[in-house]
């Protein structure tokens, strides 16, 4: 049951923001359920890539899925996430725990900002497929076809990389890095970046744990399996809710709990003294 709750709060932040759910899996797995970081690690892929796929199988139907960038992106990313789980594996959990920590602090505090500055940005629902960006490596063509010429490439590799290895250090899907990074690589507008990061996301997250099951890796299946059932339902409610909220105000509330997170686990693991 503690599970099924947990794979809820999981899914709802999916649904509710097209990323950062894993932000909560990991904690929740961590001191919620007993796991170790190298255990909890490779069990997130598992369960953001599978509730990840689901919110891809719901999303086709608006046809806001940019397939070409998506294919680039998760490529890269799935060659790299095998070398961020084998660094998950070999560092003290304590250190990775921290690191994480900082992570989400700066990804909280950069959501925090946008939701302020660019309000319009944190609105998920009335946003349309294409938005102007005169910087965009990545352009529409006159007749709406997505081209990708070299820059466009290359920033899409590098960006997936870096979320790849993100992914594979921290057991994080990477939603909340790879909506921005298509809003600045890409012309996709938020809603177009959010359906195509849940792509992104499943398919990152689904190397991932290819990648730890050939390290030896064997997944709790007892815990997985209704953590996994809460998450979808959780994705479900989350969409639905998400039509009713201002995107401002959900992305506030959303850093803000982030925010609280973070510290409890920074406190946390200097308080249980294991840095050393």
């Amino acid at each position: 049951m503690l599970a099924l709750l947990f794979g809820v709060i999981v899914g709802l932040a999916l649904g509710l923001t097209g990323g950062g759910g894993s932000l909560f899996a990991i904690p929740l797995l961590v001191y919620g359920l007993g796991y170790s970081m190298q255990q909890a690690v490779p069990m997130s892929l598992l369960i953001v890539g599978i509730t990840s796929a689901v919110g891809v199988l719901a999303a086709l139907p608006s046809k806001r899925i940019s397939f070409k960038p998506a294919l680039v992106f998760a490529v890269s990313g799935m060659l790299i996430t095998p070398f961020g789980i084998q660094q998950a594996m070999r560092l003290p959990q304590a250190l990775v725990l921290m690191l994480f920590a900082v992570l989400a602090l700066l990804i909280a505090s950069y959501m925090w900002r946008r939701s302020l500055r660019a309000p319009e940005e944190a609105s998920v629902v009335r946003a349309s497929f294409m938005r102007e960006n005169a910087t965009a490596l990545c352009r529409f063509s006159a007749d709406g076809c997505f081209r990708i010429n070299g820059p466009c490439a290359a920033g899409l590799a590098v960006a997936g990389a870096a979320t790849g290895f993100l992914s594979g250090l921290f057991g994080v899907g990477g939603g909340f890095l790879i909506v921005p990074a298509l809003m600045m690589i890409t012309q996709l507008s938020i809603q177009s970046a959010v359906a195509t990061s849940l792509l992104t996301i499943s398919a990152i997250s689904s190397g991932g744990v290819v990648s730890s099951l050939v390290q030896g890796v064997h997944f709790d299946w007892a815990t997985a399996t209704p953590f996994i059932a809460g998450g979808i339902g959780g994705l479900s409610l989350g969409f639905a809710v998400a039509k009713h909220l201002s995107g401002a105000v959900l992305q506030r509330v959303f850093a803000g709990l982030i925010m609280v997170t973070a510290v409890f686990i920074i406190l946390r693991t200097m308080h249980e003294g294991r840095m050393l």
